[in-house]
């Protein structure tokens, strides 16, 4: 399948608080084709998961949301769509970023991570209507040309920190799209076994003893993968198993 859904329609706006309740509220007002990118140059109030705020300096990084329609997926298999959009992120930073191919990963549940810092934030908010996924917002916010961050977040880092050189934002959109259109159609054509290994393969942390704190407790502990259900699989080193959720688990760096 190489249908373009992704990217097949852009909306651009200059500045709105978050590119997530933008969309939300225009999906209320109309319908809009599947793949419609909602892109702001100036977003002053991104979220990330667990209320967390994304900063995003004007006109410098991508801080867009995708509208998409994945009636294909039952509700239980719903961490698969954040799986493929993940390693459409993963396949584009690899293109651009080939010297630092073995060091993108993605950390669970849903951030891209350069070694140990972060690059890129994904806030996915599905809607269910009976039996389907009926409508899914994809956040995505891409630190590209930023230099500096000045929130107290402890690990960014962009594109240009990494290249030293300046990245046309529209183009770098554009590829972007096409790799997130890339791994959508995976999903839609039910490639679910190629989609599994490779997140596995490009998973933060897997196989390694590191420490961790799970349910307040600081152990040391390696990741064996996900649930169906995208809760973190772990197991310490006495041979213990935990499913955590997302607020039951925190790297220790």
């Amino acid at each position: 399948m190489n249908k373009q859904v992704i990217g097949s329609h852009i909306i651009e706006i200059e500045q709105t608080a978050s590119t997530n309740t933008y969309t939300a509220n225009l999906l209320r007002s109309e319908q809009q084709e599947e793949g419609t990118v909602i892109i702001a140059y100036n977003q002053t109030a991104g979220r990330g998961q667990d209320q967390n705020k994304w900063e995003s300096e004007p006109f410098q990084n991508l801080t867009f949301s995708i509208i998409l329609y994945p009636i294909f997926l039952d509700p239980g298999d719903q961490f698969q769509l954040s799986k493929a959009i993940s390693l459409g992120i993963i396949d584009f930073l690899k293109s651009i970023l080939p010297k630092h191919y073995e060091a993108i990963k993605i950390k669970w549940p849903n951030d891209i991570y350069v070694g140990d810092k972060k690059i890129c934030g994904i806030l996915i908010q599905n809607s269910i209507t009976g039996s389907r996924l009926s409508d899914s917002i994809i956040g995505i916010g891409l630190n590209v040309n930023q230099s500096l961050f000045k929130s107290n977040a402890p690990n960014p880092i962009s594109i240009k920190n990494l290249t030293d050189k300046e990245t046309n934002l529209k183009d770098c959109l554009a590829s972007l799209c096409n790799s997130l259109n890339y791994r959508y159609m995976q999903l839609a054509s039910h490639q679910n076994k190629v989609i599994e290994e490779n997140y596995i393969d490009s998973l933060y942390r897997f196989g390694e003893w590191r420490n961790y704190k799970i349910n307040e407790n600081t152990l040391i502990a390696k990741i064996n993968g996900t649930s169906e259900y995208g809760q973190l699989l772990l197991e310490d080193k006495n041979g213990n198993d935990y499913t955590c959720n997302i607020k039951e688990v925190a790297y220790i760096i």
